[in-house]
Order: C-alpha cells, then sequence, then structure tokens
C-alpha cells in the first residue's frame, strides 16, 4: 500500500504503476537543445575543462569548474556567475595569481588534483563559515591521508581544507554530496571486477592503489558508491548503488540531487562511458577522425577510443535506483568535434527556468587545444524526464493501491486534440468503487485538477485504500498529486 499524502509522484516506473493491469506504456523523454549560453574561451580553457557543478544560493547561481593543463596535469578552480541562471559572467576576484589564465580573474584554487564539487549547504544547523562545501581530492601532508576531502567556505570563493570524509574509494571525478533534509549523501566514484589484488569489489584495500600500472587503473568497471552522514564528519560505510535492470556498465560520472518538486526523490545524471577496443572502418569514417588520431597521438589509445553519453536515473532511498537504459543526451549528428572523450558531460544542478533547465557541455576534455567550449543550455517540461504515455488506442494506467490525504487530484500531462484523458476510482483489489466518472482531460500543463462529472471531488476517498484508474488515448501522464 502507498501512502501518497500529499506528496507527488511521479510516472517515471512502476513505483504508482500496477503495470498487470495497465496497457499504457513507459517511455523516457529527451530534453530539447535551447541555446548556448557561454563559453569558455579564455587561457586554459582552450585546453580542456571539467567537473562543471552549478550552485544556486541566495544571491543567484554560481558555475564552478575546472580549467587544466592537459601536457602538465595542473588543474584549477575557477566560477563563473549569474543572476537568472541563463546568462552567466566572468567575476573579476583577484583571489589566485594565474598567468596562464590571461584574460580572465575568476580563479579561486590554483591547484587541484581533480576537480572539486561545490555545494550550499541548507542545513539549518550548519555554520556560516561553512555553508559552501566543496569536495575533492587533494595532496594531504602526511600523516594525513589521501582520499575524498571536505573544504569549507563562507562565501563560496574562500575555501580552507576540513577533513577527510573517506579514503575507500578512487575518486577522478565529479563526486557530489547535498543535505536531504535529514541527512547528508555523498555519491563518489570506485571501481568493481577489478584486476588489483584484494581490490576486486574496490573498497576493500585503499592501500592497494598506489603504484598502480595504467591497465590496472582503468580495469574494471566504473560504478557509484554512496555513503550517510547527519554531521558531514562521520560516515557510514560506502555501498555501490544498485539497479533493478540487472545490466553492468561504466558511470563515469553520478550528477545526484534532490528533486524539487518532489524532495523525497533523488534524480541522477550520469555519464556512461563506453571504450571501443580497437580503431575501425567506422572511426575512420566518423566526423571526427582527425581529432580521435591525434588525441591517440597525443595521450593514449583510450583517449581516442572512448565515447560518452547521458542518461536519466531515479531513485526513493538513495541506494536502489531505477534508470533507463536508452540515452537521454548522446552526442547528436555528426560533425567535427564530437562523438568523442568528453561529450555529454551534464553541469550538476537544475536551473527553474519554468521548465527544468540545465546544461551540457559538449568536447569538454578531449584535450582540443585552441577550442572554445559552449555551454549548453536544454529544457524539459517539468516533471517530464519519462511518462506513461498511449498511442491512438485507448489504453488504461490503474495504479498500485494507495491511500492520501486532501480532496483534490492534480496532474501533469499533455494530449493532443484528438487525445484525452479520463480518471475513475477503483477499490483496492481493482474493481470499481462507485459509477463516478471525470469529466474528459485534454490539453497540455503541468497542473490540471480532475473533477467528476458531477462537479464533487475525492474527498470522499481520502483515507481509504483505493486505486485511480486512468483511461487516455494520444496523451502522456507525468505525475500526480493530491491536494
Amino acid at each position: 500500500m502507498i501512502d501518497l499524502q500529499n506528496k507527488r509522484e511521479m510516472f517515471w516506473d512502476s513505483y504508482l504503476v500496477d503495470e498487470e493491469k495497465s496497457t499504457a506504456f513507459k517511455r523516457l523523454n529527451q530534453p530539447v537543445f535551447k541555446k548556448v549560453c557561454f563559453s569558455f574561451d579564455k587561457g586554459l580553457e582552450l585546453d580542456s575543462i571539467s567537473a562543471l557543478c552549478m550552485v544556486k544560493d541566495d544571491k543567484g547561481y554560481k558555475m564552478y569548474y575546472s580549467p587544466w593543463n592537459s601536457k602538465t596535469g595542473e588543474i584549477g578552480l575557477a566560477v563563473i556567475e549569474s543572476k537568472d541562471g541563463v546568462n552567466w559572467t566572468r567575476p573579476d576576484l583577484n583571489i589566485c595569481d594565474c598567468p596562464e589564465l590571461s584574460g580572465c580573474n575568476n580563479l579561486i584554487i590554483k591547484k587541484c588534483v581533480m576537480g572539486y564539487f561545490v555545494f550550499y549547504d541548507t542545513n539549518p544547523d550548519c555554520p556560516k563559515d561553512e555553508k559552501y562545501k566543496a569536495i575533492g581530492t587533494v595532496h594531504p601532508a602526511p600523516p594525513q591521508k589521501a582520499g575524498l576531502w571536505c573544504l569549507t567556505s563562507p562565501d563560496g570563493y574562500h575555501f580552507k581544507e576540513s577533513h577527510l570524509l573517506t579514503e575507500y574509494g578512487r575518486f577522478d571525478s565529479l563526486n557530489t554530496a547535498h543535505w536531504d533534509g535529514s541527512r547528508y549523501a555523498c555519491y563518489f566514484r570506485d571501481f568493481h571486477n577489478t584486476t588489483i589484488p584484494g581490490n576486486i569489489d574496490g573498497t576493500e584495500a585503499p592501500e592497494k592503489l598506489g603504484g598502480l600500472t595504467t591497465e590496472q587503473w582503468h580495469s574494471g568497471i566504473r560504478d557509484v558508491r554512496v555513503m550517510f552522514s547527519n554531521d558531514f564528519k562521520n560516515w557510514t560505510k560506502p555501498e555501490r548503488i544498485q539497479f533493478y535492470d540487472g545490466l553492468d556498465y561504466a558511470l563515469y560520472t553520478n550528477s545526484v540531487s534532490v528533486y524539487e518538486r518532489a524532495p523525497h526523490i533523488l534524480v541522477g545524471f550520469p555519464t556512461r562511458y563506453f571504450e571501443k577496443k580497437e580503431w575501425t572502418e567506422n572511426e575512420e569514417q566518423i566526423a571526427s577522425s582527425k581529432l580521435k588520431k591525434d588525441a591517440i597521438k597525443r595521450l593514449e589509445k583510450r583517449a581516442g577510443l572512448a565515447i560518452n553519453d547521458c542518461i536519466f536515473m531515479h531513485s526513493r532511498d538513495g541506494k536502489n535506483w531505477s534508470r533507463f537504459n536508452e540515452a537521454f543526451i548522446s552526442s547528436g549528428y555528426e560533425n567535427e568535434q564530437n562523438w568523442v572523450y568528453g561529450d555529454c558531460y551534464p553541469a550538476y544542478g537544475l536551473v527553474d527556468s519554468g521548465k527544468e533547465s540545465y546544461y551540457i557541455l559538449q568536447h569538454s576534455c578531449h584535450r582540443s587545444f585552441g577550442m572554445a567550449k559552449p555551454l549548453n543550455l536544454y529544457e524539459i517540461r517539468k516533471d517530464g524526464f519519462a511518462c506513461y504515455m498511449a498511442d491512438d488506442k485507448e489504453r488504461v494506467i490503474v495504479t498500485n493501491p494507495l491511500i492520501f490525504s486532501g480532496k483534490d487530484l492534480h496532474i501533469n500531462f499533455s494530449s493532443s486534440a484528438f487525445g484525452y484523458i479520463y480518471a475513475d476510482v477503483l477499490d483496492e483489489n481493482g474493481e470499481p468503487l462507485c459509477d463516478k466518472k471525470s469529466f474528459e482531460i485534454y490539453g497540455d500543463t503541468i497542473d490540471r485538477k480532475i473533477c467528476f462529472e458531477d462537479g464533487s471531488d475525492f474527498s470522499e476517498f481520502a483515507g481509504k485504500p483505493i486505486r485511480i484508474r486512468f483511461t487516455l488515448r494520444d496523451a502522456k501522464l507525468y505525475s500526480m498529486r493530491f491536494i
């Protein structure tokens, strides 16, 4: 029995849907490219950048990113700013002196090991001088341990090292953390099925990670681990997140955050990693063939054969996840700069623009010397990452048994002129509970209140075990909520 209370629930998976009684089908939706909002075209940005992380605070938005020198491996942390999350500028900060970044003065940390993830801590008990937290790997001075460290800041510009979070993992990714209203969660990179003796599953022997060969370091499958904390200092043992689909492929990033319209649900937009084993005729003919060859010549075979895409996943407990295995974002129609290692990296964080807006960085880290990196804005409707839908045939969605609070049912839906949705109420066994049927619903909105044809509401069913049956044709249902 699902206790909905008055929470918004999504039609992204079968949590709400009794699939044995339903004939509608589930669909992943893809976002739409809106525009280029910024160009990274100064200094080391023309070499490589990575680890984009957008933070909303009480003054607007900050986006942190790491420009780096692919020849020396030097990496910094820089920031751009926006009032609305769409129009971005480089602030003149004068915090770090870095001649390589001539023409811009927005560097806040001169040397990182990898890019840092930054978030604004909304925990009401968080000290003011720790409201901004950054996590990442550092070069600790002995006897400090290597691992994933926390840095803190009162203003998002001036950071100082604070404490070690964990040494168990391999953190060469944009590792993330957030406060979910009751606890902290941290998601980070590790490997499993490795060829490292004593480290097959990744986290049991961090001391084994010293002096690895390139083959050992990249052996196994990249995965995502999670740990939890009440104070951001004492953490649970990391666990590998689990998926229901039984598939096992490499996740390069995780991009996990709380979905604000339904804070009990987490969403993630991980970048997948696929490494082709050999150069074939396809690589010879692909539009970016020259770029791939150059990457192999300058760096390593993997740099020219690896490609990426981005998927959508979600969870209600943070450990067990549902995901769509078809791509949410792919490289798109071929050009001379895409279908390379570094495509399809989402910037962390969503912008509320009336839709869900977020950023994808193209050709970010394939060592494209002299190439500006466009910050591409994409949009998708609220709650619209996936849906249940009907085609030109009338189909039904029957919910699992549920109880709710409130009197009015609101839905997020779309239909064609040919299409429609009706709703009626069943008992917990799936039999009609009454002869009430809703009025015909058509249109396209994120919030439509449903009433019955006689004008009555759902109040007589509140607190009782029921099912809702939606009958639909050429329509999509994204979410529902009782108020």
